[in-house]
């Protein structure tokens, strides 16, 4: 999760220096959703733990697949 975190941060930070503002936009939602599930990790079972970390498993393999499209 944190890395999925970290990779938005970076993104996040590349959006601004370009001006994007919508990339920017969508990112930090992105962003403050997976914060925000990080949160929910405290008050969370193991069933619940193990979902959400095979989510985020799942979803840093698609941003870096898609990042490594977008530099192609």
């Amino acid at each position: 999760m944190g890395t999925v975190i970290a990779w938005y941060s970076r993104q996040v930070i590349l959006a601004r220096r370009a001006g994007e503002q919508e990339r920017l936009d969508e990112l930090m939602a992105q962003r403050r959703k997976c914060v925000e599930d990080q949160h929910r990790l405290r008050d969370a079972g193991r069933e619940e733990i193990a979902r959400i970390a095979a989510g985020y498993t799942e979803r840093l393999s698609e941003l870096e697949a898609a990042e490594r499209q977008d530099e192609s």
